[in-house]
């Protein structure tokens, strides 16, 4: 089952409904993207208002990483620099309640830069700054976005962290959910990386979870791509 798909027609995403055989708890997977359009991130925020319990990656701050990417791209004059702006949902303005499964969440500190997220802006921005001049000026055509749910995501030294050990904290939180909420008729939304979406999918599959539709998001179009500076 494919989560997000590249191509030279832009970027998407499939927010994908999972239910059990006679069960009324559906799980609504939401794959993110630190850098998108505006008009996905709004898409994103107005469908979370739809639903009943929200579980989302991080704290209710803006992507650290996906600023980086973007002042990266301005600073090497991206193509697609002027047209993408960098993953920020406020969550608490949606008006359903929020469950944080990363241990360093807090939901009251919204728009307060955290240290974790200011070093991740002083390290990465550099970093993809170099890599984005030596790759050039269509860096993004050149970005692999494309994730099904076989893909084992690989995060060069920091695997264990970055992946494996939230996929764990996920799939536990998202255990309990299901445990407290099984014999309730609410929508349940994932809203994290598209990377951490196999393992969902794995985790709620041992639940008898399974894919019953999908609807594409356009995260960015081929305009985007080919947009002259």
């Amino acid at each position: 089952m494919q989560i997000t798909e590249f191509s030279v027609f832009g970027l998407r995403s499939a927010v994908i409904d999972l239910r059990v055989r006679g069960g009324p708890l559906t799980f609504r997977l939401f794959p993110m993207v630190h850098i998108g359009q505006r008009q996905f991130y709004q898409e994103v925020a107005d469908r979370l208002r739809e639903c009943d319990l929200i579980v989302s990656e991080g704290t209710d701050t803006p992507s650290s990483t996906g600023l980086a990417i973007v002042l990266a791209m301005r600073m090497t004059f991206q193509r697609a620099a002027r047209s993408l702006v960098h993953q920020d949902i406020d969550h608490a303005a949606l008006g359903v309640p929020v469950v944080w499964p990363d241990a360093y969440s807090r939901s009251n500190r919204r728009r307060r830069m955290l240290i974790l997220s200011v070093l991740d802006l002083l390290l990465l921005t550099p970093f993809y700054v170099v890599v984005m001049a030596l790759g050039g000026r269509g860096w993004l055509l050149r970005t692999r976005f494309d994730i099904s749910d076989n893909t084992e995501v690989r995060l060069r030294f920091m695997n264990e962290f970055f992946i494996h050990d939230r996929d764990k904290a996920l799939v536990s939180a998202l255990a309990e959910i299901y445990q407290e909420r099984r014999e309730r008729h609410e929508v349940v939304a994932i809203v994290y990386g598209a990377a951490h979406m196999p393992a969902v999918i794995k985790g709620l599959n041992a639940f008898g979870y399974r894919a019953v539709g999908a609807d594409w998001l356009t995260v960015f179009d081929e305009a985007t791509m080919f947009r002259p500076v």
